[in-house]
């Protein structure tokens, strides 16, 4: 697994950019075929990576298992979780009343309340009057701690697909690898014809 048409065509760096363009365009897929839209972004996507790809004459070896790794490992675990996160920014994370001014002041009762019986009961060695207002402070935000709740664990996923796929790639150069593979890295892409075909015949005007 050898990429010898320059490191932007690294797994990493191509899952990235596959990644950056799917998260730029899920907002606006319809969520009845939000998986088919997400496969066809990723597929666009990678079709304007391998023009690019074929014009530093990369391998079609290469490209065969790079293109495998983002379609078939990459997207199928990025969809559940951007159809997820998807969902929860239309309904306003699910906040009441979409985490308004007025959802805020109730939360933020809610959590005085709470904060004053816990200093209240005996069972629980708390003296601190202050306790109450922190978990009042806790309710007024928390359409915010549970947005950001979401959105961490989302980045870390986004994050670990990107470092996962370079450390397969890392992983792949260690394997063993035949010398048929290595030939095949030294290939370009899509003029095979031809270059075999200009080889022929060299041979055939040094044996003339």
């Amino acid at each position: 697994m050898l990429n010898l048409a320059g490191s932007q065509f690294d797994f990493g760096h191509v899952v990235y950019a596959v990644l950056q363009e799917c998260e730029h365009r899920r907002r606006g897929l319809d969520p009845e075929s939000f998986e088919a839209g997400v496969e066809a972004c990723a597929n666009e996507k990678l079709a304007e990576i391998k023009g690019a790809y074929d014009e530093m004459k990369g391998s079609k070896s290469y490209w065969e298992t790079l293109q495998k790794e983002v379609l078939r490992t990459v997207v199928p675990q990025y969809t559940g979780p951007a159809l997820e996160i998807t969902n929860l920014e239309r309904n306003a994370w699910n906040v009441f009343r979409g985490g308004d001014i007025a959802a805020r002041l109730a939360f933020a009762l809610i959590g005085l309340v709470i904060g004053s019986l816990i200093i209240a009961a005996p069972f629980i060695p708390i003296v601190e009057d202050m306790f109450a207002f922190a978990t009042t402070g806790i309710g007024f935000f928390y359409p915010d701690i549970k947005r950001y709740f979401y959105e961490h664990r989302y980045m870390k996923l986004l994050n670990k697909l990107v470092s996962e796929s370079e450390r397969y790639q890392h992983d792949a150069r260690l394997s063993y690898t035949t010398w048929k593979e290595l030939e095949e890295s030294f290939e370009p892409e899509e003029q095979d014809g031809v270059v075999r075909h200009a080889a022929a015949v060299d041979k055939s005007s040094h044996t003339v």
